[in-house]
């Protein structure tokens, strides 16, 4: 149901997760929003909260009101009290909807999508009926009972907009050049070295000797009827013991080399030894994939990675820097 949680959202509840990341829209993985045009040229309008402070962060205060409310809305009434403690709850809403969304509305001015955003919650409340909730009724009873609105969950749901905006801003600098993909490609080739490999897997040295002798009376005419008989491989099973088309960086690293090194069509004159066990080969086809035909795989992954280290870094520095301190015991929350 839903795609990749990106760092920026990762320490929210399971149930603002979904509903700000569309509950599985398409375009979260690659850190996107949809491209419906805005129906608001505002950004959320937040509730104003009042009463005694339960925690400050660098930037501001949590009052008890607040805290409550949200913690009914985003883990009470999608039922998560076991999933998260209100300790837990305070520190993290903190991170992300206070101190990180502050640097998010400071940074970026996108209009929020009003009709995305109620879009989102009717899909979400619709979740919570049948998953969590019998009926609509019931929902409504819980609600109403936690002091919780509709437009409650709109607002987080803009909120959330605001919040990969600016992660989408701040992954717009983040590139991977023609040269990193050049290093990357040169520093893996076994990723990129395609082989059809057939195998005979067995327990012992001294069997995989036997085998290899035993193959190459007839030049390996009987290799799979062997492979058949003897092979301790589940993944080959079906195919008598042949790998097709496979990259040789999938497997483990003695294997990996043999495939790289082993003469096109003869049956290894040593057992390959793994973990897995003793392995009797022969390379019946190799072919290094060129650069040209796997740039654009290989830039996409690093670009991936890139994003990642960039989300870790947001994530990283905000913990740094939020200093959140509470001013009540946890008992008391």
């Amino acid at each position: 149901m839903q795609s990749k949680r990106t760092v920026l959202l990762s320490l929210a509840t399971a149930a603002v997760v979904t509903l700000v990341a569309g509950c599985g829209a398409q375009n979260a993985g690659n850190h996107t929003t949809q491209n419906a045009t805005p129906t608001s040229l505002n950004l959320p309008k937040l509730p104003t909260y009042s009463g005694p402070t339960v925690a400050t962060y660098n930037g501001g205060t949590l009052t008890k009101q607040e805290f409550e409310q949200q913690y009914n809305l985003q883990v009470v009434l999608p039922k998560l009290t076991a999933q998260e403690s209100k300790t837990q709850f305070l520190q993290n809403y903190i991170l992300v909807y206070k101190y990180l969304y502050a640097k998010a509305v400071k940074a970026d001015k996108t209009p929020v999508n009003v009709s995305e955003a109620e879009q989102l919650t009717n899909q979400y409340m619709s979740q919570l009926v049948g998953q969590e909730y019998k009926t609509q009724a019931d929902l409504n009873n819980e609600m109403k009972k936690l002091g919780i609105t509709k437009q409650d969950f709109v607002t987080l749901a803009e909120e959330g907009q605001v919040l990969q905006n600016y992660l989408q801003q701040e992954l717009k600098n983040v590139t991977v050049s023609t040269t990193d993909a050049q290093n990357y490609y040169n520093a893996n080739k076994l990723n990129y070295l395609q082989v059809t490999v057939s195998e005979i897997l067995v327990k012992t040295e001294s069997q995989a000797k036997s085998l290899i002798a035993e193959l190459k009376k007839d030049n390996g005419k009987n290799f799979a009827q062997l492979a058949d008989k003897y092979s301790q491989d589940p993944g080959v099973k079906k195919n008598h013991g042949t790998y097709a088309n496979a990259t040789a960086g999938q497997f483990v690293p003695h294997f990996a080399e043999a495939c790289a090194t082993l003469p096109i069509g003869q049956i290894s004159s040593q057992p390959v030894h793994t973990r897995y066990g003793w392995f009797v080969m022969r390379v019946d086809k190799r072919q290094q994939l060129p650069f040209s035909q796997v740039e654009s795989s290989i830039k996409q992954q690093l670009l991936q990675q890139a994003q990642n280290q960039k989300e870790t870094q947001i994530m990283d520095d905000a913990k740094n820097n939020v200093d959140v301190k509470m001013t009540v015991k946890s008992s008391q929350l």
